[in-house]
């Protein structure tokens, strides 16, 4: 139990009781007494008179020293509690979390600024009105959540360092926020200890599990200071995706960009949407959303070259301008030179091997497929230079020239292709004892089957990702009537791409030096199936043959979030890349097991990367070393889900054994953050009236 006084200052007021006392002792009357005969009745009244307003001037006397007693201690600010004196003490030092919300929700304007730099003036302002000698940590509310301070009794050095601060681009983390916040309380060296939380309470980043583990440890109350509050208006749109593709039977080359926008209003929208080059816009259109709907947008434009495109959609202006822009980058496909051989040349055209290859691989011209395929027959194979083709298939070859497997792996490890096609013309003995350093499985007999299907269980491979639902059904309900069975070599790793429906495999890949290595194991003509005459054959032998130059690989494809980790297998276990990102900055990657790894994606924007000369770099490096060469480039963007402007209603279903304070951002002395107490001025202040009122009705009275 404790008394305890918030400004102590006032109660020197006391010394004021001393004042009215001096005045009563100094204007005290000095009686006489004078003889005099004729007065004896006078004498007695006066006696009266003196008798009856003595103790009237004793009670003011007494009302107003109390009076100003009462109104020294009410000034200073007196608590009551059952608990430690100390701990409530508001001018004693004290322990502050202050846990600051920095997700790019808190980027939304309200007039010139945003709430995240109202957030920051006010945490400023609040510095100012802490008790000195008390400590300061703070834990960033961005995902992943992180104490960025410790513990620090300089308040000079912690309020340079929060007006560092910037938001991130990031999505809310408040759970794991507290849960830090919790761990830091437990070492606090005062006993006075605060937890402030600064936010705009968006409903993301609030997780029940999270909650549930530190609820129980968490007994310091919560103050909350809600700055969406001040926001004028509410985020209304946001950019959910893009996605870029080139058309594969166009007579020209298009590249197609589909966007996806949402209205988070409640009301109908019509708004433009830009598509967006180099700061140019280069298309623009209005579009019509319904409240709370999704709707998908497709921009058309021709490829004028072959170099890589960089771009952003922009849909609207609202407050929230993180959401308004999503940026996407595209590579053209390359022409890829293709060798076919033909295993078994026919007569007729049409019963030849290559004759749907070729026709399937470019079905117009090489300006459409990007595909330049050319026909050989194996005699004429030896006249040919591997060194030309980036891609060489082998449709239903028996064997090949003397001494040949030795070019084809030079080929294969200077990072060139082969695509082998089954029939009836392989000779698997040949294969298995000549071609053994490239195969990674040993051919067994071509099986016949009343009927199987290709089976498409796992449809994530970078072959079958284009292909919609409807196109991999048409697929699936192809007949084939002969394969190659298999069995696999000692040694020798490899993976199974795709699986027919009787449990044999239908397509293997294999990794060889920088190449690849790809088997069908059924024919690429109609001798064993009729897949070459669907409609879905000939996208499916061009994204393989795309594939086999890792051209689908390529990782312009790649569309990372903010914080998510950047990785591509590479070729030069000892080479050395680096990364570009949009503000400029140049990073060296890490490279391990073969991957090469970048993970300070923290800004929204393209990437570059490129290959360094192969010498040895310091650290960090500030500019690109001479020889360096740009092999690509992939984009971050934000997480949408922080683009919902709901907030949350009720912080109890998260903490329900915890005292938390919603207040809004508006600074007073009175509204710092004091720990629990029984308040004693205000009724002081109603005591020093009620004295008032007393003493001015005896003054009237008398």
């Amino acid at each position: 139990m404790s008394l305890n006084f918030s400004s102590p200052f006032f109660l020197f007021g006391l010394m004021g009781m001393s004042i009215p006392i001096l005045i009563h002792l100094l204007t005290r009357r000095q009686q006489k007494h004078v003889r005099f005969s004729a007065v004896y009745l006078l004498s007695k009244s006066q006696k009266r008179s003196t008798k009856k307003s003595n103790p009237n001037r004793l009670l003011l006397l007494l009302l107003r020293c109390m009076g100003i007693a009462l109104l020294s201690l009410a000034l200073a600010g007196p608590f009551f509690s059952f608990g430690d004196s100390e701990a409530f003490r508001s001018n004693a030092p004290s322990s502050y979390v202050f846990i600051v919300d920095d997700s790019y929700s808190m980027r939304s304007r309200i007039k010139e600024k945003t709430l995240f730099e109202s957030a920051i003036q006010f945490l400023s302002n609040l510095l100012t009105k802490i008790p000195e000698g008390s400590e300061f940590s703070l834990v960033l509310a961005s995902h992943p959540a992180r104490t960025d301070q410790d513990w620090i009794a300089q308040k000079n050095s912690f309020e340079k360092l929060i007006h560092g601060l910037q938001p991130s681009y990031k999505t809310t983390d408040i759970g794991h926020a507290i849960e830090k916040a919790t761990h830091l309380l437990s070492t606090a060296s005062n006993k006075k200890k605060n937890l402030i939380l600064l936010t705009d309470l968006n409903e993301n980043g609030w997780d029940k599990e999270v909650f549930s583990e530190v609820s129980n440890s968490l007994n310091t109350p919560l103050q909350v200071f809600d700055f969406s509050k001040l926001a004028m208006r509410k985020n209304q749109v946001s950019v959910e995706s893009v996605e870029t593709r080139q058309e594969f039977l166009a007579r020209s080359r298009i590249l197609k960009i589909k966007t996806k926008i949402k209205n988070h209003s409640q009301n109908n929208q019509r708004l433009p949407a830009s598509l967006i080059f180099d700061k140019k816009t280069e298309k623009e259109i209005l579009i019509d959303i319904p409240a709370g709907q999704t709707i998908a947008k497709e921009f058309s434009i021709p490829l004028r070259s072959g170099d890589t495109i960089q771009g952003k959609i922009k849909a609207g202006e609202d407050a929230l301008l993180t959401d308004d822009i999503r940026y996407f980058s595209h590579k053209p496909n390359q022409n890829i030179k293709v060798l076919v051989v033909d295993g078994d040349p026919g007569t007729i055209s049409h019963q030849s091997e290559s004759f749907y290859l070729e026709r399937a691989l470019n079905p117009f011209s090489v300006s459409i497929s990007h595909i330049d395929p050319t026909v050989s027959t194996l005699a004429e194979l030896p006249l040919r230079s591997l060194a030309d083709f980036s891609v060489v298939i082998f449709a239903n070859v028996r064997e090949l020239p003397v001494g040949y497997e030795l070019e084809l792996e030079n080929f294969v490890l200077r990072g060139g292709a082969l695509i082998f096609g089954m029939g009836d013309q392989i000779d698997a003995k040949y294969y298995n004892e000549k071609l053994g350093n490239l195969l990674p499985v040993t051919l067994e007999a071509a099986q016949k089957f009343k009927k199987t299907h290709l089976l498409f269980e796992n449809n994530q491979h970078p072959v079958m990702r284009a292909f919609s639902a409807k196109a991999i059904q048409e697929m699936k309900e192809i007949p084939f009537h002969s394969i190659y069975t298999i069995q696999a070599r000692d040694k020798k790793s490899f993976k199974v791409a795709s699986w027919f429906t009787n449990k044999n495999p239908a397509i293997l890949e294999s990794d060889s030096g920088k190449g690849k290595v790809i088997i069908f194991l059924s024919s690429l003509d109609r001798d064993w199936n009729d897949f070459p005459i669907q409609p879905t054959f000939l996208p499916w032998i061009q994204r393989w043959t795309q594939y086999a130059t890792r051209g689908l690989e390529n990782f312009t494809q790649q569309n990372l979030l903010i914080g998510e980790t950047f990785t591509q297998k590479i070729d030069k276990p000892n080479g050395q890349w680096a990364v570009r990102t949009p503000g400029g900055n140049l990073h060296l990657t890490v490279t391990t097991d073969g991957k090469t790894r970048f993970n300070k994606t923290n800004f929204p924007g393209v990437y570059t990367l490129f290959e360094l000369p192969d010498k040895t770099l310091p650290e960090t490096i500030t500019k690109l070393p001479l020889g360096a060469q740009p092999i690509g480039s992939f984009t971050v963007n934000i997480d949408t889900k922080e683009s919902s402007p709901q907030k949350l209603s009720n912080i109890k279903t998260f903490l329900p054994n915890l005292k938390v304070d919603i207040k809004n951002p508006e600074l007073e002395v009175s509204q710092l953050p004091t720990s629990e107490g029984m308040r004693l001025a205000t009724p002081l202040f109603l005591f020093v009236v009620g004295i008032l009122l007393i003493e001015g009705w005896m003054i009237r009275k008398e």
